[in-house]
């Protein structure tokens, strides 16, 4: 068989697949395996290599028509495909959030703009995969601030709380808890070429409040945390009558008045939270 002085995908991801099992070996002694295993004409150059491995997760992608292909099919529409990588790095500059579907949404609004008509294509999970990789486009998470529970200190308070409640029925035994709802905050992970920095979030927020007895018997009403008295939503609605119970405050769940609120219904006294 004459030797080749070119390789194909498959061959390219079979190079990444073999790098990855054999992460220790010598940069000479991978090429020199590539050669032989592929029967080459010439022992790749460094950069070479280094390019192929660069391109793994574009490999990966491909399908079989495509691995068998020793050239990479050019892009369909490459004014779309311009267009729209420059928006999603405008939005990376101004640090907006992206997310797969909007930017497909964005590429459907381009084309009708292009006037691609029949020619447009479907947008789908593969095509956003494939337009990603092209351009180096990657699922990026936003950290901002955080906070952890110390679990140590439930460890050790444990055992104390269970020896309270063995003196009440678990009908009397009630959980509680609470969860905010940021319906005006981006979302914290983006599609970007880069970590881009965080930026202040609106913390406009609803806190839920959820609470039943450890026997399952009686779940208690929701009680929504909100800072409007009457919401213009609810107009003449009573919001009992729609299954939940509505205070206002203006932090979340920060004193006993709301749990009393949501027992009140049983006249129940002797519930432990």
């Amino acid at each position: 068989m004459k030797p080749s002085s070119s390789l194909s995908n498959d061959q390219k991801l079979k190079i990444c697949h073999h790098k990855a099992a054999n992460p220790s070996i010598k940069q000479s002694a991978f090429a020199n395996w590539a050669m032989q295993e592929f029967k080459l004409s010439k022992v790749p150059t460094q950069g070479t290599i280094n390019n192929i491995l660069d391109k793994r997760q574009q490999y990966e992608s491909m399908d079989s028509t495509e691995l068998t292909s020793k050239r990479q099919r050019a892009v369909k529409h490459l004014e779309l495909d311009n267009v729209l990588a420059n928006w999603v790095l405008q939005c990376q500059a101004r640090r907006v959030a992206l997310s797969g579907d909007l930017i497909k949404e964005k590429a459907r609004q381009f084309a009708r703009q292009l006037e691609l008509g029949e020619r447009t294509p479907e947008f789908s999970n593969g095509w956003l995969a494939k337009f990603n990789i092209r351009h180096g486009f990657k699922a990026q998470k936003s950290y901002g601030e955080s906070g952890s529970a110390d679990l140590d200190a439930i460890d050790r308070n444990m055992p104390t709380i269970k020896e309270k409640l063995q003196s009440y029925s678990l009908q009397d035994i009630c959980n509680m808890d609470e969860t905010g709802l940021f319906y005006r905050m981006a979302p914290d992970r983006t599609i970007a070429r880069r970590q881009i920095e965080g930026s202040k979030k609106d913390k406009t927020r609803l806190t839920f409040v959820f609470a039943a007895n450890a026997d399952g018997s009686h779940k208690m009403e929701p009680l929504i945390i909100g800072h409007a008295q009457m919401p213009h939503a609810f107009k003449w609605k009573k919001w009992r009558a729609i299954g939940f119970l509505l205070s206002q405050q203006c932090k979340s769940l920060d004193d006993w008045t709301h749990f009393q609120g949501m027992t009140t219904k049983d006249g129940s006294t002797n519930t432990r939270c």
